[in-house]
């Protein structure tokens, strides 16, 4: 009988035990212990099963990689010199060439796919490294070329690694300055997919900066660089490097903000009784002359009646700041804590969650339809997450002007977004006082998340439908306008609410920042 022939050795080392399609392999190291796969080390003797300075098993090492003929993509990764540039391309295992071709394994690596779309502050995190990437590449006169999201992985620290570099290649002098914007709109073109950045052209911005100047404000930071990129103001990848480093720097390293809270609440001059509930809970810390500053301010307005609107809406504000205080502040205090954005919505969306249970629950065990709405803000620095069910409100008060930051969940509010009545008509029309979403009402419910840059001079004020429905938006700017103390200005609204009829019970929080 025939016998079966060795699998060919690549370089006397490496035995190819499977091909695939794109020049794809698998082979087998009949020399593992020359470095082991586990620590890397070089010292294991001939034919050693386990590594002498870890333990790990060396036996049927197998590895994947590919065999091409191409001197571009990854064969050229062995080329970049710059280590931090290294670490966000595919990790090598091993490289030899023989016959023309060249055997490229891949390192086991623990990068998993992006999950899209990325919020701001990765994308800053990602655009900055591969910025970093790309200045390095560009030094050795290489272009990376257009990336997809699929090409790109996150390893658990954060920091982005390229899976594919399939059009990476070595540019001559006459095609560096095009490679190089050529480079630069690729990154900017992938960050826009990776983010789901509208555009906007530069008339709708002056216009709509002119008819609401804070949307102009509030356009996330990562669409200004694209835009810079896409125009020419960005013109290499240092320039890149600076401008995605600072932004990132600012996005983790909030800015120390002081508070200066006051807050009232009133029944009002029609209700017997009080079902509102308010919180305000301010934290400051300084270590190493650093301050740093946290807020936790909510109002709700309960309903359902005795024993039921006053339990729904204490129930909820506790478990609100119980949530934030165990799961995030208590956190935050760590010296080496960042701010992370993405991480303050969801814990600010699972408090309300929880509360929306608690609600749920007493509602059923009482056998009565409590509920109540909430409109909370966490405060970090200068970064508010503000939150929202039903129809009480935060405003951003910035420059004389008050802003909603909030959206209501009511009937007249969605009557207001179809056409159907004016905004003036929410104060007058019959059914005003009917709340489409609220806290006790279902299991699932959907809760809107906010995030506004705060400055000094700004103000944020939180109140229930007693306060705003008495006392419009204008009327509140001068009351706000005319009083610098927090406390007076809370009592001069409620005091303003009830000479306009004091219809429901008022709740009002005010948090002056400076």
């Amino acid at each position: 009988m025939d016998q079966a022939q060795p699998a060919p050795r690549f370089g006397e080392r490496y035995e190819i035990v499977a091909e695939g399609e794109q020049a794809r392999v698998e082979v087998v190291d009949r020399e593992p212990w020359r470095r082991c796969w586990a620590c890397g080390t070089t010292t294991n003797g001939p034919g050693e099963s386990f590594c002498a300075n870890c333990g790990a098993d060396l036996r049927d090492r197998r590895y994947h990689g590919i065999l091409t003929s191409d001197a571009s993509g990854l064969s050229l990764i062995s080329m970049v010199r710059d280590e931090t540039a290294r670490s966000f391309l595919p990790p090598i295992w091993d490289q030899m060439e023989e016959g023309g071709l060249m055997l490229i394994l891949f390192q086991p690596d623990d990068a998993t796919p992006v999950s899209l779309p990325l919020d701001e502050t990765v994308a800053l995190r990602v655009g900055k490294d591969l910025a970093t990437l790309l200045a390095a590449l560009h030094q050795q006169k290489l272009e990376l070329g257009p990336l997809v999201p699929a090409d790109i992985g996150l390893l658990p620290t954060g920091q982005p690694r390229l899976l594919k570099v399939d059009n990476l290649h070595l540019m001559n002098d006459a095609e560096y300055a095009d490679a190089v914007g050529s480079d630069l709109l690729a990154l900017a073109g992938l960050l826009e997919v990776m983010t789901n950045t509208q555009r906007r052209t530069q008339r709708l911005d002056h216009a709509t900066a002119r008819a609401t100047p804070l949307l102009a404000e509030n356009e996330p930071d990562i669409a200004v660089v694209l835009r810079e990129i896409r125009t020419g103001a960005i013109r290499s990848a240092d320039e890149l490097v600076a401008r995605l480093e600072s932004l990132y720097t600012e996005h983790t390293n909030p800015i120390a903000l002081h508070q200066f809270i006051g807050s009232f609440t009133d029944t009002g001059r029609v209700r017997d009784h009080n079902e509102d509930s308010l919180l305000t809970m301010k934290l400051c810390m300084n270590n190493t002359s650093i301050d740093r500053t946290w807020g936790v301010y909510i109002v709700a307005d309960g309903m359902g009646g005795h024993a039921g609107g006053e339990v729904a809406s204490g129930l909820a504000i506790r478990r609100v700041a119980e949530v934030i205080m165990s799961e995030y502040l208590a956190f935050s205090l760590a010296p080496e804590a960042a701010y992370d954005e993405r991480r303050a919505r969801e814990i600010v969306y699972e408090a309300v969650l929880q509360a929306n249970e608690l609600v749920r629950q007493e509602g059923l065990s009482r056998g009565n339809d409590m509920g109540t709405t909430l409109t909370m803000a966490l405060v970090v620095g200068d970064r508010a997450v503000v939150a929202n069910v039903g129809d009480s409100r935060t405003y951003l008060y910035r420059d004389g002007k008050l802003h909603r930051i909030s959206k209501d969940h009511s009937l007249v509010m969605r009557l207001v977004e179809l056409g159907q009545i004016s905004d003036n008509d929410i104060y007058i029309h019959p059914q005003r006082n009917a709340v489409l979403r609220s806290l006790g009402d279902r299991a699932t419910i959907e809760v809107d998340i906010f995030t506004r840059r705060l400055r000094s001079g700004d103000a944020l004020l939180l109140c229930s439908d007693g306060q705003w429905e008495m006392t419009r938006d204008p009327e509140m700017e001068g009351i706000l306008a005319s009083y610098d103390d927090p406390e007076q200005t809370c009592r001069e609204l409620v005091e303003a609410a009830n000479r306009a009829g004091g219809e429901d019970n008022i709740s009002v929080v005010l948090v002056h920042f400076v």
